[in-house]
């Protein structure tokens, strides 16, 4: 007598309602190891997500920083700074970079509107700011051509230096002084924000205040009025494709090095790189924790196998029955197989109702963006389905081979 697989379930879903203890206890550990699955996945979704914000908010994956190499022993010799001959140079030497922007940024110092301070960064910069940073102005303009070819006399505010200096008025036509001189607020941009992550920050809940807390001028009034003594310091670019900014950085690394002789002062990363960087530290991050859940649900395996080993031992008789009234060793197989799979599918779905409900927890505890997806429900159920095919195997095979005649006798 063929066993049909409606059969098999109903039966092993009658076997898991009878015993209803210890049936929970078989799949706790199921439920644990899929909702340590669920927290995983939702972790690492929500840091992928935060990188990519993070890039996106700071220029996106286009973007080529040259900054000064902290790990370079000075000794060796060379000065981490560029002269405007040098980054006319190299500008010429990349025309295929859609933005280029040389800077030199001051030590926070305060900016004077009458008696009214505020301490800010002072960067000196190109009108291609607002390209590589991504960063649109709000109202009025920001530095053209012209402001650095006459060296003007003029700022534009974000937008925190802005509401610390002018509060609710409009900053636009008003002077603010800087060491002495007076220059005229032309913009103010957009404000910036990312939600921070992890626990407290010097900036608060937005990651990117800092930036708020900036004002520009034209990079030739800065070095030519404010401080003849600053030296640029760096410069940003930014490709027209992802793909391109890895060309872009190893040509721009190659052009530095040179102008250096050879001396590695400066360090050439593009966000792309750093993307991908930082995806194999969370691959690193996603890997231990998830060994940890599978090692959870191995567990969880092994107990379940234990215990429909024992059940094949209180339902022998019941087997030999069925294999004397025609049952074939692979439908007994089959049975058996179904009832683990379906303990481990119930405990898979319970872990993952209980992990989409502790989400929202788990991410205000640790101050973490978390987010779920369809994807991790399919993963989810697919491990937890994984195991008790796994462990089921082994109580199957045995209760497919057990002799009717001796199963009989079985008391």
């Amino acid at each position: 007598m063929a066993i049909s697989l409606a059969e098999s379930l109903q039966v092993g879903l009658a076997d898991i309602l009878m015993r209803k203890v210890r049936s929970v206890v078989t799949i706790i550990g199921i439920i644990l190891g899929v909702m340590s699955i669920m927290v995983v996945l939702a972790i690492v979704n929500g840091m992928n997500k935060s990188t990519l914000e993070w890039i996106g908010q700071r220029g996106g994956l286009t973007k080529i920083e040259v900054r000064q190499n902290w790990s370079y022993d000075f000794s060796k010799g060379g000065m981490a700074s560029f002269s405007l001959r040098e980054i006319n140079q190299i500008r010429a030497l990349v025309p295929e970079a859609a933005a280029f922007n040389p800077q030199t940024q001051l030590q926070p110092t305060e900016m004077l509107n009458g008696e009214r301070g505020y301490v800010c960064s002072l960067l000196g910069v190109y009108p291609d700011m607002v390209k590589v940073d991504d960063w649109p102005v709000k109202s009025g303009r920001f530095i053209n051509s012209l402001d650095i070819d006459n060296h003007n006399n003029v700022v534009v505010l974000a937008s925190t230096t802005a509401t610390e200096l002018f509060s609710s008025r409009d900053p636009l036509g008003s002077y603010v002084s800087y060491g002495g001189l007076r220059l005229l607020v032309v913009g103010v941009m957009e404000a910036k924000f990312l939600q921070n992550q992890g626990g407290a920050s010097s900036f608060g809940d937005n990651a990117l205040e800092y930036m708020n807390q900036r004002a520009f001028v034209p990079l030739s009034t800065l070095l030519s009025k404010i401080d003849p003594t600053q030296k640029i310091n760096g410069f940003d670019l930014q490709a027209d494709t992802p793909e391109d900014a890895k060309t872009l950085r190893k040509k721009v690394e190659s052009i530095v090095l040179n102008l250096k002789q050879g001396k590695k002062i400066f360090s050439v990363e593009s966000a792309q790189e750093q993307l991908e960087q930082m995806r194999k530290s969370t691959r690193i991050f996603t890997t231990i924790f998830f060994l940890i859940a599978v090692i959870s649900l191995l567990v969880g395996g092994i107990v379940i196998m234990n215990i429909m080993l024992a059940s094949i031992k209180e339902r022998t008789r019941e087997i030999g029955v069925r294999i004397a009234i025609g049952a074939r060793q692979r439908d007994v197989f089959l049975q058996f197989l179904v009832q683990t799979v379906l303990i481990t599918a119930l405990g898979g779905v319970l872990g993952i109702i209980l992990g989409y409900a502790i989400l929202g927890g788990v991410g205000k505890y640790l101050q973490l963006q978390v987010l779920a997806s369809a994807q991790m429900i399919w993963v989810a159920l697919a491990v937890s389905i994984g195991v008790g095919l796994l462990f089921g195997v082994m109580p199957a095979v045995r209760a497919s081979k057990l002799n009717p005649v001796e199963a009989l006798r079985e008391e």
